[in-house]
């Protein structure tokens, strides 16, 4: 940590910093915050009505991504709940055991077996229960907010209100769990050592585990409220973290008997077979944090000075200026296609890139001069999780997606509020109100992005359904390419998902391939072997979150694109229909998506 610091701010700034203020007694955390003691109820009540009433709407949105395999997970815990991973799936084009390419714990996947029990397996069901840990790390965002920041309320709105927070939200997959997780864990933590409370400190241990165990980025947790303690000079309390650190080694002992390799180092080994492209990867994480937190951007203008935006504004400009985007999108041949062809969308994804950039260069930005203006543990605490999180995201993750930036929010939030108040925001008499404005954009943007994802996830429901109808039931098989949540409806009406190594298609049997989906094959490969129909889906939109058309990829940049969702016409989905008259097998192909 010294060294990173050194690296930052040079020797003697880095001493000043610990020798000029005491790191254990805080500033903005106790003395400038002058933390509101009154009741709190009517802000959880407000904040849980505006998660509600976020989500709602998105309430029978249609499995998608990588909800299946939690889905999946659960129906087998339900029958066999010792042996978790214990059973086969196609999801990378041929059968394999569950355990040997599921790279996340099992503990949301218990979650879904537990509540599908007593309210079975709609999507309404199964989405309420999610929505209670959006609500859970929105209250604990709060709370945490209150002991961090002034204006909690707004803290809190601030990362909620944002498209990464309500797309995550409306997914049943293990990121908003592991999120709330991670907040109460750290506010416990910091009401234990404030209070010396022995209870706090295991609450907050056990919910380091469970977070762990949700997802195994939660493991962070552990070093950052080590260093947190220590900066506090309080690491006598450190020794409680070595009870979520047994907990997962247990786990991976477990694991290690039950399927013959440890699964949570096989993770962390999984993560880094993917190494980053430095620059790029750099650049692109940017773009996910500044779009997927877009609240960073518009509040830039009420926090920062004009000069330092002007500043900011021109140095991520030289930065972009480096960074080729039309090679980059020769990544995505889609994407470059239309870049090329189509001048409007030609610079709404210029216009679009720039901004997001700006927008995460901000955030970044927003950790640092906290953490040199306020210079106590609450600061070092704050910058260390966003810093630690964008290092992961960029560096050690298999790939960029949002749902890592979502771990992001809760900070992000309670900086920019530390931020307001340096700016004086608090103290104007039309502060309250300025400190609310940029929510609106915000919020506007974060419901359009979360309507185009839940298009799209409907869209792959209902072309489900439209081809099973018109084509199951001749006696000949109906097959198909591709996967998430496409998969799911089609196997849950008959179809059969393409082996890749075995398949064999016979005369008159149907073969399905998605346009937009992933491990597919190009329908021109069967030239000869079948007739080919084109069937459309879906009437378009104006954003989309995951679409090589489009450059979109929230849920991995290295499947579609470099941004976390476009504003941009989106043409409606294809699948193309193939009726085989040649006898043809499937395999292996270079061509993947």
């Amino acid at each position: 940590m010294l060294i990173s610091l050194t690296g930052l701010f040079g020797p003697e700034e880095v001493k000043r910093l610990f020798m000029k203020r005491n790191f254990s007694k805080g500033t903005q955390g106790s003395s400038d915050a002058k933390k509101i003691k009154s009741g709190t109820t009517w802000p959880v009540l407000l904040l849980s009505a505006t998660v509600l009433a976020c989500l709602l709407p998105f309430v029978n949105k249609a499995f998608n991504v990588d909800d299946p395999l939690f889905i999946w997970t659960a129906r087998h815990i339900q029958s066999n709940p010792l042996d978790f991973y214990g059973f086969k799936i196609n999801w990378y084009g041929f059968q394999e055991t569950a355990s040997k390419f599921i790279e996340n714990p099992p503990l949301a996947a218990y979650y879904i077996a537990f509540v599908a029990k007593l309210a079975g397996w709609s999507e309404a069901a199964l989405h309420m229960a999610f929505f209670a840990f959006a609500v859970a790390a929105a209250i604990g965002t709060y709370y945490l907010a209150k002991e961090l920041c002034q204006r909690p309320l707004t803290a809190a709105l601030t990362g909620v209100l944002t498209p990464v927070f309500i797309i995550s939200a409306t997914t049943v997959m293990c990121d908003m769990m592991m999120t709330a997780f991670w907040v109460w864990a750290v506010f416990l933590w910091i009401m234990g050592l404030r209070k010396r409370s022995v209870l706090n400190i295991i609450l907050a241990s056990l919910c380091v585990a469970a977070s762990s165990l949700s997802k195994y980025v939660g493991m962070s947790l552990i070093p950052l409220l080590l260093l947190y303690s220590l900066a506090k000079r309080q690491g006598r309390w450190a020794w409680f973290l070595l009870i979520p650190s047994a907990m997962l080694a247990g786990y991976d002992l477990i694991t290690r008997f039950l399927y013959g390799r440890g699964l949570l180092l096989n993770a962390a080994s999984y993560a880094i077979s993917y190494p980053g492209k430095g620059f790029l990867n750099f650049i692109t994480g940017l773009v996910f944090v500044g779009g997927g937190l877009i609240s960073a951007f518009f509040y830039s203008f009420f926090i920062w000075r004009k000069r330092t935006l002007i500043a900011g504004a021109l140095a991520v400009a030289a930065l972009l200026a480096l960074f080729p985007v039309r090679d980059f999108l020769g990544l995505f041949p889609a994407a470059l296609a239309r870049y090329r062809d189509d001048s409007a969308f030609h610079w709404l994804f210029i216009g679009q890139f720039y901004l997001f950039a700006l927008g995460g260069a901000g955030a970044l930005a927003a950790a640092c001069s906290d953490l040199w203006n306020s210079r106590d543990a609450e600061a070092l605490l704050l910058f260390l999780w966003i810093i630690g999180i964008f290092v992961f995201l960029c560096l050690l993750n298999w790939t960029i997606n949002a749902r890592t930036v979502l771990l992001i929010f809760p900070a992000l939030g309670m900086l920019l509020m530390r931020a307001a108040g340096r700016a004086g925001l608090h103290g104007r008499p039309a502060g309250r109100f300025l400190v609310i404005i940029p929510l609106i954009p915000s919020l506007i943007i974060a419901l359009a992005a979360a309507r185009a994802d839940y298009d799209w996830a409907g869209s792959q429901r209902a072309a489900a359904f439209s081809i099973s109808s018109n084509y199951q039931g001749r006696g000949k098989n109906l097959w198909f390419l591709g996967h998430w949540g496409f998969q799911y409806y089609m196997e849950e009406l008959g179809g059969k998902p393409a082996d890749r190594t075995r398949t064999v298609v016979q005369p008159g049997d149907t073969f399905v391939i998605p346009e937009n989906n992933c491990y597919v094959l190009p329908p021109f490969l069967f030239a000869g072997y079948a007739i080919t129909r084109e069937m459309r889906v879906g009437p378009g939109g104006w954003a989309a979150t995951m679409n090589p058309l489009a450059g979109a990829g929230f849920y991995g940049d290295k499947v579609s694109g470099p941004l976390p969702y476009m504003i941009a016409p989106v043409p409606a989905e294809r699948y193309f229909i193939l009726t085989a008259v040649r006898r043809f097998a499937l395999r292996p192909s270079p061509e993947e998506n």
